[in-house]
């Protein structure tokens, strides 16, 4: 098509406005499709909802004016607590709202998985297809069309700051980190991956004071709003730690082979041991690779680290691998050959979700064969991650972080 342009006396200037017009379209027309079947499900209440969701609006709007940012409500930090204190502000309707604000955050992720695809590969097409799959993606939009989860949001801001830190900005992408840290706890399973990248070189050791700073300032308004400033800081994952006294919670990882939901705290604590040492062993080996460290190989050791945590930590919950099934749309884009892997590591995520939502818990299916799934998939990625640390290749030029 855009050679009969040509033919028709179109400049190449009107060809490249034609591609760029055609790619819009598509995304627009993908965006509109991915609403509407969002819009299909939006009634559908979930335990979460009505056992908290619901309630915590409600108590949040009998509060006046601003003071709901400081409001004592759960587990939740700060920043939740803004937004729904903002919901209360516009609507009525609380089920809609919190399912709209977690949307909201599905198509600005599924925009920045499509740039961060394009900035490494400069292949406006994978951009867009990237942007498509994310959107369409089965956990995603279970998570926030169905269920009003807000895994959305952090893990946006976790993809906003990797694409910052692979454009270079690496101070930009630590205050996006500590955005994404401020929301909800499991964005520590991005930390291993930033860690590597500043030893690496590619975030400044200047680089990693934007994230205090940016997490102290997410925490003012609840402290002027009249709430404790290490309340306000910490009070939420303090109360977390521990909360749940469980081996695994519906999460496919490797402790189905105990009986479901055992409790064991000493267990729990050497659990935890165990995954520290299995995250530093896979650490080291990755950590002390000489070969070129280039942006490819920034994705795979986010999805690396995203899927490995939850899969070797105790207390986890069936949602729990949210952040790694987004990077498993990065890692499959930019690694056709191998999007089998996304694929092992994506279906258990999807089961587990499912069980939850759908089947109340009586899964269709052995759950410990769901697991084993997820470790086939999480063997398959170390095995080719520390391939592709060690493979012989040209030198890829990476951005500066200056």
């Amino acid at each position: 098509m855009n050679k009969n342009i040509k033919k028709w006396g179109f400049s190449d200037k009107d060809v490249e406005l034609f591609k760029i017009i055609q790619l819009f379209a598509f995304a627009a027309a993908f965006l509109l499709i991915a609403l509407l079947m969002r819009r299909a499900y939006y009634d559908f209440e979930s335990w979460d909802y009505t056992a908290f969701l619901s309630e915590w609006f409600e108590h949040i709007k009998g509060m006046p004016g601003l003071s709901g940012f400081g409001a004592d409500i759960s587990d939740y930090t700060p920043m939740y607590k803004y937004i729904i204190t903002i919901m209360t502000k516009l609507g009525t309707d609380s089920l809609t709202m919190y399912k709209n604000v977690s949307v909201f955050f599905d198509v600005v992720m599924a925009v920045f998985v499509g740039l961060l695809i394009y900035e490494i590969t400069e292949d406006k097409v994978k951009g867009l297809v990237a942007y498509a799959i994310t959107l369409f993606m089965p956990t995603v939009f279970l998570n926030s069309a169905v269920w009003g989860q807000c895994d959305s949001i952090f893990t946006c801001f976790a993809v906003m700051s990797l694409y910052f830190i692979v454009k270079g900005k690496g101070g930009v992408g630590m205050a996006f980190f500590a955005l994404s840290f401020s929301f909800k706890l499991q964005a520590i399973f991005f930390l291993p991956a930033i860690v590597i990248y500043c030893i690496k070189g590619k975030i400044k050791l200047l680089d990693l004071a934007y994230f205090p700073l940016t997490y102290i300032l997410c925490a003012l308004p609840a402290v002027f709003a009249g709430q404790g400033l290490f309340s306000a800081l910490f009070g939420a994952y303090t109360t977390q730690v521990g909360e749940y006294p469980w081996i695994t919670a519906n999460a496919p990882n490797i402790y189905q082979i105990l009986p479901e939901f055992y409790e064991d705290a000493k267990l729990i604590k050497m659990l935890v041991f165990f995954s520290l040492g299995v995250l530093c062993i896979i650490g080291t080996l990755l950590l002390y690779n000489k070969k070129e460290f280039n942006v490819k190989k920034m994705v795979v050791l986010a999805y690396l680290f995203a899927v490995l945590l939850p899969y070797v930590l105790p207390a986890m919950h069936e949602r729990y691998f949210y952040m790694a099934d987004v990077f498993a749309i990065l890692f499959a884009v930019l690694y056709p050959k191998r999007a089998y892997i996304s694929v092992l590591t994506v279906y258990p995520s999807l089961r587990a979700v499912s069980r939850y939502l759908f089947d109340n818990g009586n899964t269709r299916i052995d759950f410990v064969l769901v697991s084993f799934v997820m470790l086939v998939g999480v063997v398959c990625l170390v095995q080719f991650a520390m391939e592709e640390f060690n493979r012989e290749e040209e030198p890829q030029i990476v951005k500066s972080t200056r």
